[in-house]
């Protein structure tokens, strides 16, 4: 097979990355930042993360207008720049597990994770 043909087939039948946003966020620090991500994940299809580069991301669980049903691109010769320049080594499809180091989807995943792994003694 051809490694143009390979490429082709790494997407076939997967839409992880067109179901979601993620944008960078500060590394939370105090507990405004911390009540800041609370009130994130408190809404519905919000979870932040932070991945193995220890960078953090709140992650909008949206689906693109421009899927098909078949899970296609309609606009795919017209996807925009961040589409086209995504690449399967950032996929979680093929990241086996490691996509993400820590995720905090409920309120009471930031209450762990503050008493685990910070100095923080209370939210009020």
């Amino acid at each position: 097979m051809k490694k143009s043909e390979d490429s082709k087939n790494l997407c076939k039948e997967c839409t992880i990355c067109c179901e979601h946003v993620a944008i960078e966020i500060d590394t939370p620090r105090s507990k405004e930042d911390f009540q800041h991500i609370i009130w994130y994940v408190l809404h519905e299809n919000i979870l932040v993360f932070k991945d193995h580069d220890n960078k953090w991301f709140i992650e909008f669980k949206t689906k693109c207008e421009s899927l098909d049903n078949k899970g296609l691109c309609k606009i795919y010769p017209f996807r925009p720049k961040i589409c086209r320049d995504y690449s399967h080594k950032d996929c979680e499809r093929y990241a086996h597990g490691k996509y993400y180091k820590i995720m905090l989807k409920k309120r009471k995943d930031v209450l762990n994770y503050i008493k685990k792994y910070t100095v923080i003694k209370n939210l009020s």
